[in-house]
């Protein structure tokens, strides 16, 4: 049995577009393909248990409900936020087997920023399959605070476990170079510089089954 969890990035929805894809070909390479709504952020709309501490405990409760079913590999599949917490969670927890970050970050200083001193900051997400409505979510400053304490830097140098890096080199909200950052530090990673694609390559079904090509081949290696 072959477990892979998706991991989507800040305040994203499990529902869009690149998780729904990559799900549907896990599953056709034999996975049980898992979409995690972390600290079930879409289905409560309840923001005070939302922090990367809890993304993780999240991440650990799903694999410790397959453990009686002995999988013989455990994925994780992050974008941006989750590729950061893919990284922290792969260094973790000793059941994970392979990771892949998808213009990861290396530091969470740059998200961390836009608080500028505000005690919580509102964002918006645009509605999975409907891009004319969103949803707001007030987001403390606590959630910076926590992740703070997190250094996926330090992480990767301790992964000695099957690693995926994907850049996109038109990324202008990860820019490669805070993905480089990683790939220096990291034990042998498996890194793919992806030409023409930005951070929200999920909008376009196109650029998702390229970037789910260069998993597929990152898996099948």
């Amino acid at each position: 049995m072959k477990i892979a969890l998706l991991l989507p990035g800040y305040l994203d929805s499990p529902d869009y577009l690149h998780m729904r894809i990559f799900e549907r070909r896990l599953q056709e390479l034999g996975y049980v393909a898992e979409r995690l709504d972390p600290c079930n952020l879409w289905t409560s709309d309840d923001v005070s248990d939302y922090s990367v501490t809890n993304y993780i405990k999240h991440i650990k409760n799903r694999i410790d409900f397959y453990r009686s079913q002995k999988p013989e590999e455990i994925l994780l599949i992050g974008h941006s936020l989750g590729g950061f917490t893919a990284i922290l969670a792969g260094n973790l927890l000793p059941e994970v087997t392979k990771i892949v970050a998808l213009c990861p970050p290396s530091s969470i200083e740059g998200l961390g920023k836009k608080w500028e001193g505000r005690s919580s900051r509102i964002s918006k997400r645009d509605l999975p399959g409907d891009d004319t409505n969103f949803r707001e979510f007030e987001i403390p400053l606590t959630f910076v605070e926590d992740a703070r304490k997190y250094s996926a830097v330090e992480a990767v140098r301790n992964i000695k476990k099957p690693l995926m890096i994907f850049i996109g080199m038109e990324d202008t909200s990860v820019p490669p170079k805070e993905s480089e950052v990683l790939m220096i530090n990291a034990f042998n990673p498996y890194v793919v510089r992806m030409q023409k694609i930005g951070h929200d390559f999920r909008r376009s079904e196109k650029e998702c089954n390229t970037v789910m090509v260069e998993i597929e081949k990152f898996l099948t290696k």
